[in-house]
């Protein structure tokens, strides 16, 4: 059971790794531009935040692939035989979290979603969906099942 979490979890910092390797590199790079104009403080600001938000990003995908590998270990063993309950039951268990993330974050300050152009959409909806369809992919990797054909 714990080598199921382990590699569950392994998979959620390597899915958690790539936005937050970007929102850092990003942040970073902002923060470097706020300093070559003499902007100190507001560069400090945008690279603790940047900071924060990329391990955040890495702390909640570790731990939902933690999360992913439980409830494959304890799923039942006729479900892990097949791929496709397999890899819903992981993408389920990796995606409905992300997915709600949104509109928890969007709705903050009195705005609703339709204050958000389509494009912040795109974004905010297309990253839980990836996550899901990688982790669906990998179940049976998590579940030590090998590689699914």
């Amino acid at each position: 059971m714990r080598d199921v979490i382990r590699r569950g979890a392994r998979l959620g910092a390597l899915i958690g790794a790539w936005p937050a390797g970007i929102v850092g590199t990003l942040c970073l790079v902002t923060a470097i531009v706020f300093l070559v104009g003499d902007l100190r403080g507001t560069a400090w600001a945008i690279l603790v935040i940047g900071a924060g938000a990329a391990l955040a990003c890495l702390t909640v995908c570790l731990a939902l692939g933690a999360a992913t590998g439980l409830a494959l270990a304890v799923a039942p063993r006729r479900l892990l035989a097949h791929p496709l309950p397999r890899g819903l039951l992981a993408a389920l268990t990796m995606g409905l979290p992300l997915a709600t993330l949104p509109l928890v974050l969007l709705r903050g300050d009195g705005y609703t979603l339709a204050d958000y152009p389509a494009s912040t959409h795109l974004v905010f909806w297309s990253l839980p969906l990836a996550a899901a369809l990688v982790t669906a992919a990998r179940s049976g990797e998590i579940a030590g099942r090998g590689k699914d054909r």
